[in-house]
């Protein structure tokens, strides 16, 4: 069983029991949160897809922590002319593990 769920103006294909890093969540207390823009939910039999949500469908997952990725190197450089620049970024994710998909 797998759904979309939309967080943040991103979409997100997700299945029961799997880890998976959503954009940072921000201002979150507690450890489960639950996600009720789902798109489409797909089971084993059926296809339910939403217009443009599925009514009555959710899906809740259980927060593991902040993470950050790789980092990524952006270089500038002309050459023959002494110009150099070099910057780096490091993306801020929330990790979460799904726990269950109510459709």
């Amino acid at each position: 069983m797998f759904a979309i769920v939309s967080h943040k103006t991103k979409q997100y294909k997700v299945e029961t029991g799997k880890t998976y890093r959503f954009d940072l969540i921000e201002d979150i207390v507690e450890k489960k949160i639950k996600f009720d823009e789902v798109l489409l939910v797909s089971d084993e039999k059926s296809v339910k897809i939403g217009e443009p949500l599925v009514k009555g469908a959710s899906v809740e997952a259980e927060i593991l922590g902040d993470v950050k990725a790789d980092k990524v190197t952006v270089l500038k450089f002309h050459a023959k002319k002494h110009y150099k620049r070099v910057n780096g970024h490091r993306q801020n994710y929330t990790e979460i593990k799904i726990s269950s998909i109510n459709a």
